[in-house]
């Protein structure tokens, strides 16, 4: 099992409160050996490394002297001489440091469980470890990168972030540091090479760097923060950026070498072959094409110039080839695509020969992105010791995985994955919104697959990737303890590891909603347009299901207050950091949200003629420039250390600019208006006019919902209890005095206040009032400034019992966790997946499940549920628009109802992958002619691994216009 096992544990933060180590990461024992001062009485002990030892060893030491020096205020001394002083802190390399190969030698550590292992440490306390010294902390790596991770390890047991320096994030201050405990025993992480791609640099990281690197470019001094920040996240290798405005990682003196002396293991971009920087490097006036079939000699010679360059240095290289700048390469304009690429890797894997390597003991990946992928299907043969390196469709849903034949390959598999990415349907390059419950799933299904060798993620410009980039490399690091915690898990241990346990559990609530929010659709998503067009209005219903479109705006506002309360209860220190990390990602989406839901609203309101339509132009207005003031306070923290870092309109998308809004010319009086759930239209008698009608008109259309009066409001149903409202609002300038009144007593009314003195009117039930089983109708009558309108109610008081799935308005909805019972086979089936999908309640097909040759045998998820009026219905069933997981099987589920014949259903068969990513949701549907009125029992099964059931809706002729599925319709 390659997950890696803490053997015994060492509780070094026993004595510093709440920074005890995560469950992911440690498990703890009982301390039993005395403690250890790190700093105490204004002093604390020499860090001893010997001089011969790897590079990085000493550079962990000083990094980890300056962390102690920010937590106490006392800096340790980093010295190469021998150890003295009453404590001394010892760090070294197995078979690089004589300081700890002596100690090996006299028997004073053990270092079994970690010797000829991968990244691994021990770290222990050795009484009397050289003369004149009483005491020693001992870290202990098996190699030059496990010793660094031991080192920083020490680091995260004091307090110190691995984002103290990306993203601010002070430690507490204290002024005495004790560390505690026993043998402690880190074998070898759960992925062999974790890394990331810094990409599409244009506006964040690459202007940043010009600033702080003495080369004016992405040089030395920028890859070596970029170097310790994978060394405290306790990751190993490095794609770096490649795009045009950037020059080549290897082009500029002293990267190459600075990367060797960090202990990182450097490659190269799926379509940069061989370490090589096509965009940069291949000059076509020089060399020629960039086709191997037609200049493959020469194309040739530039890979092997790269290779005698760098070939002394730890390298994982891409092979295989694409065109230049990650354009598709000409493999299959007019050649046989498979055998040339097989000539192309074959031809690569000869220039290791060249420099007296050995071509099967060199780290190489085989990136079957994109069109590649399509290549391979077609039967190319990789050599068996190259990793296969999976992709997924660049929003983050895995394309394939291996089959149980390539699980067994030498070289194993691999997984290049995106949280940030530039190209169509549309980029998402500006927030971190992909939720860790994704990442967790579709790794999982890589890591159950035995694509294992190596992860590398695509974060962009690493800021503001900084959480989704944490969690990929916590499950890369520890597989198996990091899945255990779960999204919400795990974002209370991060909050905590950052800015302290008290705030910890409101830092987890708030990002698991910002990442259901965004996840329904990212903010760089909310332009419903492509790169080449203005905002649409949006598919949020300002209408249906109690204002879908308002219910949002509401949570994203109540987000930005819950993250300023937050940072207002943190201690002062602590806030640039929290700013960077979480509350600049949620005002951001907050306000791309509310900018482009009050731009929709001041069209509707225009339409419905209220004159309150200019002051959602006005909030539109508003967040646009708040989100410019929150991207200037960005730039501005730690005393304008991120100038230039942070833009919130990468590439210049549409979407980032001021979407369009209209505005109305009030009548001179004030007016009454009255418009009513579900439709768009609205009565008033003197309405506002529209600045463009027809415009308006016509955009409104979007929400409109066929059958829906502006006189009636739907049915209430005692089993679901659910409220809905009616807008009463003023057509013109002054104050309206507004009146409501219910023609029965069972007609309850509560106000809501809307902006420009307009009123919500949310109407319940009072059903004490109603005999059981009766059907009552009434009105409810709004009236101002000398005008009255009537709207329709009608109430049906039949109970059901609680939690079962009812009818409410021709609609039966509900989440797939909503389950009666769950049948798995063999131990297999559907499992609920918190905070997955859209609903946030997903369940996913067992990975191991194989997929059914009997679908009647299959396991299954049974639902109980109850139709209200007898007809024909649709089941709309929403899933995540995930892939088959390999080649072996499909993405099927099957549904029947009350026993009868099964429907199948391929979930990939003419799915819209375009609009699948920007909803994330995939939507089948099975037709149901004839359902009887009362009671049923709906089984879907699983039929293939890996299928993300997220919410199901039956239509029974009453679905409205809306962009989610209906609220769910559950009895109370």
């Amino acid at each position: 099992m390659a997950l890696v096992r803490i053997l015994a544990a060492l509780s070094l933060a026993a004595t510093v409160p709440g920074l005890a180590p995560a469950e992911a990461l440690a498990q703890q024992a009982p301390a039993s050996a005395p403690g250890f001062d790190l700093v105490a009485n204004g002093a604390a002990p020499t860090i001893f490394i010997s001089a011969g030892d790897a590079p990085v060893v000493e550079i962990a030491a000083r990094a980890f002297a300056g962390d102690v020096e920010k937590v106490s205020g006392v800096k340790p001394q980093v010295s190469q001489e021998a150890p003295r002083g009453k404590l001394a802190i010892l760090a070294g390399t197995i078979g690089g440091s004589p300081l700890i190969d002596k100690l090996i030698a006299d028997k004073r550590i053990a270092v079994d469980k970690v010797a000829g292992q991968s990244e691994a440490y021990t770290i222990a306390m050795v009484e009397n470890p050289a003369p004149g010294v009483a005491r020693a902390l001992v870290i202990a790596g098996a190699d030059r990168r496990g010793t660094a991770y031991g080192i920083f390890h020490l680091s995260e047991q004091i307090g110190v972030s691995p984002w103290v320096w990306w993203a601010n994030v002070a430690p507490t201050k204290r002024d005495r540091l004790s560390l505690a405990g026993s043998a402690f025993v880190q074998g070898s992480p759960s992925v062999r090479y974790r890394g990331l791609f810094i990409n599409d640099e244009d506006w964040s990281i690459r202007p940043w760097a010009t600033q702080i690197d003495p080369t004016g470019d992405m040089g030395p001094t920028t890859y070596a923060h970029v170097f310790e920040l994978l060394l405290r996240l306790r990751a190993n290798f490095l794609w770096p950026a490649m795009h045009k405005v950037s020059s080549a990682f290897n082009q500029v003196p002293g990267n190459a070498e600075m990367a060797d002396r960090y202990a990182i293991v450097m490659g190269a971009s799926h379509a940069e072959p061989m370490l090589r920087d096509n965009v940069a490097e291949w000059n076509f006036e020089q060399r020629g094409e960039f086709n191997y079939a037609k200049n493959g000699k020469n194309i040739l010679e530039y890979w092997r110039d790269r290779v005698k360059a760098n070939h002394q240095y730890e390298n994982v290289y891409t092979v295989g080839m694409r065109g230049i700048h990650d354009s598709p390469a000409e493999m299959n304009k007019g050649f046989d695509g498979v055998r040339l690429l097989e000539r192309v890797v074959s031809d690569q894997r000869g220039l290791f020969s060249e420099v007296r390597m050995d071509p099967t003991k060199v780290p190489q990946i085989f990136v079957p992105y994109k069109e590649v992928l399509d290549i391979y299907r077609k039967g190319m043969k990789v050599p068996e010791d190259v990793t296969l390196a999976w992709v997924d469709d660049n929003y983050g849903y895995i394309r394939q995985l291996s089959t149980k034949a390539e699980q067994q390959r030498p070289g194993g598999g691999g997984v290049y994955y995106h949280i940030s990415y530039w190209g169509v349907p549309n980029d998402y390059l500006w927030l971190d919104t992909t939720p860790p419950a994704l990442i967790g799933e579709e790794m999982g299904k890589a890591y159950a697959t035995n694509s294992r060798r190596l992860w590398v993620v695509n974060v962009g410009d690493i800021k503001p990737g900084e959480k989704g980039l944490n969690y990929f490399f916590d499950l890369a690091y520890d597989y198996d303890g990091t899945a255990k915690l779960g999204q919400q898990g795990w974002l209370k241990h991060w909050a905590a590891e950052n800015f302290g346990a008290e705030q910890a559990d409101a830092i987890a609530a708030l990002l698991g909603d910002y990442y259901r929010l965004n996840y329904a659709r990212k903010p760089e998503h909310m332009g419903w347009n492509d790169a080449e067009t203005a905002p649409r209005p949006t598919e949020f219903s300002p209408v249906a299901y109690g204002d879908e479109a308002g219910k949002r705006t509401a949570e994203f506002r109540d987000l930005d207050k819950r993250a300023e309360a937050i940072a207002a209860a943190l201690p002062a220190e602590k806030r640039d950091g929290f700013y960077h990390l979480v509350l600049y990602p949620v005002r951001g989406s907050a306000m791309m949200n509310i900018k482009m839901l009050s731009a929709d609203r001041s069209f509707l309101y225009a339409h419905q003629g209220r004159a309150s339509a200019n002051l959602q132009a006005d909030a539109a207005i508003d967040a646009f420039k708040r989100t410019k003031q929150a991207t200037e306070a960005y730039n501005a923290v730690g005393g304008g250390q991120w100038t230039h870092f942070m833009s919130d309109e990468p590439r210049m998308q549409s979407v980032f600019n001021m979407p369009p809004l209209t505005r109305v010319t009030p009548s001179a009086t004030p007016g009454l208006g009255v418009a009513v759930e579900g439709s768009i239209d609205a009565w008033a008698e003197r309405p506002a006019e529209a600045a463009d009608a027809a415009d308006t008109h016509l955009r409104v259309q979007r929400w409109r919902n066929p059958g829906a009066s502006n006189d009636r409001l739907p049915r209430f149903e005692r089993a679901t209890d659910a409220r809905h409202f009616i807008d009463a609002f003023n057509t013109g300038t002054g104050s309206l005095d507004i009146a409501a009144t219910g023609s029965a007593p069972w007609i309850k009314i509560e106000r809501e206040a809307q902006p420009g003195g307009d009123q919500r009117l949310w109407v319940s039930i009072d059903w004490r009032k109603l005999r059981a089983g009766e059907t009552a109708t009434g009105t409810l009558t709004v009236s101002a400034a000398g005008a009255s309108r009537s709207i329709a109610i009608e109430a049906r008081n039949v109970a059901a019992p609680r939690g079962m799935l009812v009818e409410d308005n021709g609609v039966i909805a509900f989440s797939a966790q909503r389950y009666a019972k769950l049948q798995p086979v063999g131990g297999l089936g559907w499992q609920a997946m918190p905070g997955l999908g859209r609903s946030g309640q997903a369940l996913q097909s067992s990975v191991e499940l194989p997929s059914a040759a009997e679908p009647a045998k299959a396991p299954y998820a049974e639902y109980r549920f109850r139709v209200s009026t007898a007809g024909a219905a649709k089941l709309r069933t929403t899933l995540m628009p995930s892939f088959a997981l390999n080649a072996e099987n499909k993405l099927r589920y099957a549904v029947s109802i009350d026993g009868g014949p099964l429907q199948i259903v391929d979930a990939e068969a003419k799915r819209d992958w375009d609009d699948g990513v920007q909803r994330n949701a995939i939507t089948s549907v099975t037709d149901w002619p004839a359902l009887t009125a009362g009671e049923h029992r709906l089984r879907v099964y699983a039929l293939d691994p890996g299928v993300v059931l997220d919410s199901l809706v039956f239509d029974l002729g009453g679905l409205a216009t809306a962009y989610l599925a209906p609220p769910e319709t559950i009895a109370k």
